[in-house]
This record gives structure tokens, sequence and C-alpha cells, in this order.
């Protein structure tokens, strides 16, 4: 596949799944042995169910849910993109109970995709941001 074309699995990703929760572009887009590496949720399943399941975590968290891509960049079998997140906080959500806040997030993740599908994933995204919007994590000044 083209670079472009791998772009466009990045794009469906997110819309397809993400924003639309359509399982069954899950096992047609991820590999059987699919890899996901985030350093905030180092223990994750693998595999198409893990990714599932995962994403249904953050969108039963999260009224209004609306991931997007901010721009891409590709080489070869290689994505990184950058994204953002918004949402509303609606249920328990990285050991925080509902605030009914509204949030936003951005990260970067870098996908690898071989004969159409993803294979792995790594994800950085402003974990601590969320976190203080929720209101879990203050910071003071020195």
């Amino acid at each position: 596949m083209s670079p472009e074309d791998n772009k466009e699995l990045v794009r469906r990703q997110f819309d397809e799944i993400w924003n639309g929760a359509s399982w069954d572009v899950v096992q047609e887009l991820f590999a059987a042995d699919y890899v996901n590496h985030d350093p905030y949720n180092p223990d994750q399943p693998t595999g198409p169910a893990g990714f599932r399941a995962r994403v249904e975590g953050y969108r039963g968290a999260l009224d209004e849910f609306d991931l997007r891509v901010e721009r891409q960049l590709a080489d070869g079998d290689m994505v990184a993109t950058h994204w953002s997140l918004r949402g509303v906080h609606r249920g328990p959500l990285e050991g925080v109970e509902p605030t009914g806040k509204k949030v936003y997030v951005d990260g970067q993740l870098l996908s690898r995709i071989v004969d159409g599908r993803f294979v792995e994933e790594w994800v950085h995204w402003d974990t601590l941001g969320l976190l203080r919007q929720l209101g879990d994590v203050t910071v003071s000044a020195g």
C-alpha cells in the first residue's frame, strides 16, 4: 500500500472506530497480533479485542466523543498522526469519577501498517493535562 493509502487507514480508524463505534471495522483493520505501546497504559491486551476494549473504555467515559486527525506524515509502512480529542466526562476515566467537565487532549500516534492492517502503534498523549482538567491533579508553583 502507498503512504497515502496508509494515512487513509488511520483516518478510517479514527472516523469509523473511535468516533463511529463500528466494531466490524476493528476485525478488518487490525492484525491478530496487533500491539499498542502506551507508556500510561503499558499492560494492554493485544489484537483486535484489546484495541476494541480500549476504545470502548474511552468512549464509555466521554460523551460527545470527537477524535480528530490534525495532521499526518507518512513514509513507507509508517504513519505519524497528530490528533486531538474533545468530549464531556460522563463516566469513570483514569480512576476519576464523572465530573461533567468538557475536556480536550492531544497527542501523537505512530502506526505501522502491513498489508492493509495495523500491526503496531505507539501513542504519546497529554495524560497529565487530561487529569488536571478532571481535577485529579493540581500543580503548584515551587
